[in-house]
């Protein structure tokens, strides 16, 4: 990475600052002390979507492609940690992304095409505990709800609900009811009732689905597709990260410039075009692509910030907090823990999750990529009281805190104290030799509950949202709604673009239809990095 990026700024230096400032002039309230470059095109950002753009702009603009991105390396929420800091080519995982799913074509292709290589393991078994019970299957807890019995002809309880709720379903004006139930939660209680609620939120890992101020009708916009994601997910060796990283060393190779650890601090309307201010420097650029979430552009000044703000569009767009915290280990104590009834041989669980822990979901790794580094996502949780507590432990008790209330919750789930033997196999949590605590501000984006638009409408909107004659662009996971929550959304969002506004014809394929309703056992809960 440290040779990356001398060569980005080797390739700044030659490719249009000629000012003979120091790349690292301090920035201070005198603006005029800054170097000033021009560029054609600036992208703000560079996590999947603002490296996407500028790897597929640069053989064409080439120097005339200017990307600025904050961290001291490209990615944004595909976040990797190193196992072992300071050592060159350290096996990695994932804060962020870690998976591409069955059916995201556009990350295998990229993969293809930038030569990134991925493990695809056999998935095992899940271990659930909800309302004092555990069990191997979903099937498992429907008796301690007031949900009906039989599925009428659908595979699982999870799947009648969810097609009760409207799921994929043409045979009715769906758009007409849903107008009359603002927000998801109170459109599932009028369609399957408190108890069916309360199912299927127990049953899946992501509580703000449930919990949030989500809009109704754009949430079930989402599942229409989401709900195909289906039904293998593919891990990269090396991490998702290094999708953004080798996109930005094709946009350097094609003469783009990459400004890394350089955040743009105000962006103003200069006539037609645009004058950025960053930490170091001030940039003229003809056309603007913003490619970060909202939570970034309410942090940055400027009247076209101001501008953005203001649009109603903007404002519907709803973040949710996230706490991933990852764990590396002296042994893989889990590795006894596995469903009694499965097939002989059956490798150890894959997941477990509960509604009575704030670890929500652990995570226990399959590809052996990570297996060999004996880690584990120990915490995944967006409940936001949940995240709170993460976040406040960590800040006042660091990560002994942290480690010791990960092991009460380990030890709760998979011991036997509570109430005897569960199936999965006990154990004694060790100490951990690292841990990783990530809070994501945002770590994927709904439309707020009553909001006047859809995904497909703020979709198009990203693409102009000051009006067409604004050079102007939003690029990212947070304007795809319909994708939220994946790396895919930021790609297609940035396809989007180019195709609309830069004159380019890449294929958008809609996520590949895999019917989820012929999968009996599929692993709806993947959904999602």
């Amino acid at each position: 990475m440290k040779r990356f990026a001398v060569l980005m700024t080797l390739l700044a230096a030659a490719c249009g600052d000629d000012s003979g400032a120091r790349p690292d002039a301090p920035s201070g309230p005198d603006a005029t002390t800054l170097p000033v470059i021009d560029c054609d095109v600036a992208i703000v950002g560079g996590g999947a979507g603002g490296s996407y753009t500028a790897a597929r702009l640069a053989p064409t603009l080439h120097e005339n492609v200017c990307l600025f991105e904050k961290n001291d390396a490209l990615g944004g929420r595909l976040h990797d940690i190193p196992q072992n800091e300071g050592m060159a080519g350290s096996p990695v995982f994932g804060a962020g992304g870690m998976r591409i799913m069955e059916g995201q074509q556009v990350l295998f292709d990229l993969a293809t095409e930038l030569g990134i290589t991925y493990q695809t393991p056999a998935l095992t078994s899940d271990f659930l505990n909800a309302r004092g019970t555990w069990g191997f299957a979903k099937e498992d807890f429907v008796n301690l709800y007031a949900v009906t019995a039989d599925n009428g002809g659908m595979p699982d309880t999870e799947t009648k609900l969810y097609k009760e709720v409207g799921l994929q379903n043409i045979n009715y004006n769906r758009a007409t009811e849903i107008a009359m139930y603002q927000d998801f939660r109170s459109w599932i209680v009028h369609k399957v009732g408190g108890d069916g609620l309360a199912f299927l939120h127990d049953m899946s890992r992501f509580r703000a689905d449930f919990e949030a101020p989500i809009d109704a009708r754009s949430y079930m916009d989402y599942l229409d597709e989401e709900w195909d994601v289906c039904c293998t997910p593919s891990y990269p060796i090396g991490g998702m990260q290094q999708f953004p990283k080798k996109l930005g060393e094709k946009a350097v190779a094609d003469g783009a410039r990459v400004f890394l650890s350089e955040p743009v601090e105000k962006i103003e309307a200069n006539g037609a075009a645009y004058r950025l201010t960053t930490s170091k420097q001030i940039v003229n650029a003809t056309k603007l692509i913003i490619a970060v979430p909202p939570t970034g552009v309410m942090k940055m000044k400027g009247d076209v910030i101001d501008a953005l703000k203001n649009q109603p569009q903007f404002q519907q767009i709803l973040p949710i907090k996230v706490v991933t915290i990852a764990q590396w280990w002296p042994t893989r104590w889990w590795a006894n823990l596995q469903n009694a009834g499965a097939d002989p041989g059956e490798e150890p669980l894959w997941r477990a999750w509960s509604t009575e822990h704030c670890f929500n979901l652990i995570e226990m790794p399959l590809q052996q990529y990570a297996v060999d580094q004996m880690v584990t996502r120990s915490v995944y949780d967006d409940d936001r009281n949940c995240v709170d507590f993460w976040e406040s432990l960590y800040n006042t008790g660091g990560e002994a805190a942290v480690n010791a209330e990960i092991k009460r919750g380990m030890e709760y789930m998979f011991g036997t104290t509570v109430s005897g033997d569960r199936g999965a196999g006990t154990v004694i949590v060790p100490q951990p030799i690292k841990t990783h605590v990530q809070i994501w501000e945002d770590a994927w984006h709904w439309l707020r509950a009553g909001t006047d638009y859809t995904n497909a409408q703020v979709f198009d909107w990203a693409t102009a949202p000051l009006g067409i004659d604004k050079n102007i662009s939003l690029v990212g996971e947070a304007y795809n709604v319909n994708r939220s929550g994946w790396s895919d959304a930021a790609y297609k969002s940035a396809i989007h673009l180019l195709n609309t506004r830069y004159g380019m014809s890449i294929t958008l394929p809609r996520t590949a239809p895999m019917n989820k309703f012929k999968y009996p056992n599929a692993p709806w809960a993947a959904r999602r990095n």
